[in-house]
């Protein structure tokens, strides 16, 4: 293997394990730019990534990178993989990889999808990187006039890579997200999407509804119904902050309701978390857990609120019916 392959995977590594600081994407940016074969081989990496990312199975909630380099591997969630390992399938996955760049180079749509638990940080071929939240389906479209990310369900994160001739946008439902060189999520809800901008400037708006246009900086966040006759803009840096927690594998209370602290749980755990008495649910919380925590969470509840905590195989019960 050449050594700007081997560059280009390690960027490849160092994106899926993390967000890029800003003298890191100076520095990335400087090495893709510096010769078309950075590109190409960047490129190659890509696909290589996503064609193995296909194999693979969830093990456990926590977004590891040894689990990552594993999965690169072209192997399982086992925490046998190594970095050392991707490279290697880098060698073996070349004619995986130039299949998947001519599909890509085809504007043929990239499928990328997450379990209940499971979380993927990846990175799209124009250098963006996407962090995919449980339960999530997302369709990738690069063509040369536009980059486009169709959200099925779910949230993702997308830090966006600079490129003002390609618009990128989001579409959720009927709901619209456009950006250029910015960071933002995007939850899809049944009746629209909520929008939480981190960095720069997006443009929302929906496709049915008579609403005109909204700009959401960073700090704010905005939820876009379907059918929007009126799109509100709040800035709320802290609660942005708050709901993006799970890219941490954390999530975190702040006055929310039990209700709303249970729903949250329980879009991650397979073991159900369920409040036995109603009334309970309007109590309201302050707090920080790990996702994969339930257990821990519900005892702390029942400490704080006096009630009864019983746990089974499948449910955890919260107070008494």
């Amino acid at each position: 293997m050449s050594t700007i392959d081997r560059q280009a995977m390690d960027w490849v590594v160092r994106q899926s394990d993390r967000v890029l600081d800003e003298a890191q994407r100076r520095e990335f940016d400087a090495w893709f730019e510096a010769d078309i074969r950075h590109q190409g081989a960047y490129l190659r990496a890509v696909a290589i990534n996503r064609a193995l990312n296909q194999a693979t199975v969830q093990e456990s909630l926590r977004p590891k990178r040894e689990r990552l380099e594993a999965e690169w591997a072209g192997a399982s969630w086992r925490r046998t993989g190594s970095r050392r390992a991707f490279l290697a399938a880098g060698g073996m996955a070349t004619g995986v990889a130039v299949f998947a760049l001519t599909r890509l180079f085809a504007a043929d749509k990239t499928v990328l999808t997450t379990a209940k638990g499971e979380f993927r940080k990846v990175p799209l071929a124009d250098k963006s990187v996407a962090d995919i939240n449980s339960g999530s389906l997302l369709e990738v479209r690069m063509t040369p006039q536009q980059r486009q990310v169709t959200l099925k369900k779910g949230e993702v994160w997308l830090e966006v890579a600079k490129d003002r001739t390609k618009p990128f946008i989001v579409e959720a439902g009927q709901v619209r997200v456009r950006a250029v060189g910015t960071a933002f999520g995007v939850r899809r809800f049944g009746n629209g999407a909520e929008v939480l901008v981190t960095e720069g400037t997006v443009e929302v708006w929906s496709n049915d509804g008579s609403a005109r246009k909204r700009l959401v900086t960073a700090g704010e966040r905005s939820f876009v119904p379907d059918q929007a006759e009126n799109i509100a803009v709040a800035r709320q840096p802290v609660e942005v902050q708050r709901k993006l927690a799970w890219r941490e594998g954390k999530l975190i209370f702040d006055n929310q309701t039990l209700s709303e602290a249970v729903a949250d749980f329980n879009r991650y755990s397979e073991k159900k978390i369920v409040i036995a008495d109603p009334a309970l649910g309007r109590r309201k919380l302050v707090g920080q857990y790990q996702i994969d925590a339930p257990e821990l969470f519900a005892q702390d509840v029942g400490a704080y609120l006096a009630i009864p905590v019983t746990v089974t195989a499948e449910t955890i019960v919260l107070g008494r019916g």
